[in-house]
């Protein structure tokens, strides 16, 4: 096996490493909030649905994509439109839509670091569109 093929492994398994800290992270946070939601009384939520481009990316990304956001308390991506790559997301706490945006886009950056090859890193974020807003 070639030292190269040694280093990219190496990086690789460390981009996934912290993709999988940085989620199982953000996963427990969003719990906890759901949680909050469930035991207090009051409404703080503030539903929306937004659109988000996605960066070019491939099927497989997309679907990593949409199965992170709907594994995430609060979020589920209720639809796709591949071109261009568009993901709309359903959160509960959506009423700035484009800081929801930005979340969403974080996650994608950190997950396309970590899934694709050592060399091919995540493209520049996609050109912010309008949403559809559910208030």
């Amino acid at each position: 096996m070639s030292l190269d093929v040694v280093r990219r492994t190496v990086v690789r398994t460390g981009r996934v490493v912290c993709f999988l800290g940085w989620y199982a992270t953000r996963l427990v946070l969003a719990n906890l909030v759901v949680a909050r939601e469930i035991l207090t009384p009051g409404w703080r939520l503030r539903p929306a649905i937004v659109r988000v481009p996605l960066t070019e990316v491939s099927d497989t990304e997309v679907v990593l994509m949409a199965l992170c956001v709907g594994l995430t308390p609060g979020t589920l991506a209720v639809a796709v439109r591949t071109s261009p790559p568009v993901l709309f997301v359903h959160g509960m706490y959506a009423d700035d839509p484009d800081g929801f945006r930005r979340e969403i886009g974080e996650l994608e950056q950190k997950l396309l670091l970590a899934a694709r090859p050592v060399g091919r890193g995540p493209a520049g974020p996609a050109p912010a569109v309008g949403d559809v807003d559910g208030r």
